[in-house]
């Protein structure tokens, strides 16, 4: 494992009483603070599966949810800003009773359970209805 991941794993894990989906934004969140985007993204997604691996929880693994979530983190992010900020701000990215509201745009919710949505991240192919282009004659 990644010791960085580790530390910042035990951290959160130590703050929020287990490994919740809090929990996970709040890593992305840590990870971010460290390093650029794509970078973060690459530890995040190795160090959860080298995670779920090391404790026989690859069904539990799911790569596309767990990108999708790392770059709403990204979107909401503010220079400068605590986590505690961040989640008082935005507490509904924090519920994960709220997962559809924000993939259902871009996802068909039963392909976010599939083996291909655990194993590889799945591009969004649902657009957005508001982002839709009108064809121009």
């Amino acid at each position: 494992m990644n010791p960085r991941f580790d530390a910042l794993f035990e951290q959160v894990v130590a703050e929020h009483g287990r490994f919740g989906h809090p929990a996970h934004l709040h890593l992305s969140w840590l990870l971010l603070e460290e390093t650029g985007a794509l970078g973060a993204l690459a530890a995040f997604n190795a160090g959860l599966l080298t995670l779920a691996q090391s404790l026989k929880l690859t069904d539990k693994y799911n790569a596309t949810l767990t990108t999708a979530f790392f770059f709403l983190v990204l979107e909401r992010r503010v220079a400068g800003q605590t986590w505690t900020d961040f989640a008082a701000q935005h507490s509904d990215l924090l519920d994960w009773q709220q997962r559809e509201r924000f993939l259902s745009p871009f996802y068909d919710l039963a392909e976010l359970g599939s083996a291909a949505a655990r194993q590889n991240f799945l591009m969004p192919h649902l657009p957005p209805k508001d982002l839709l282009l009108e064809e121009k004659p």
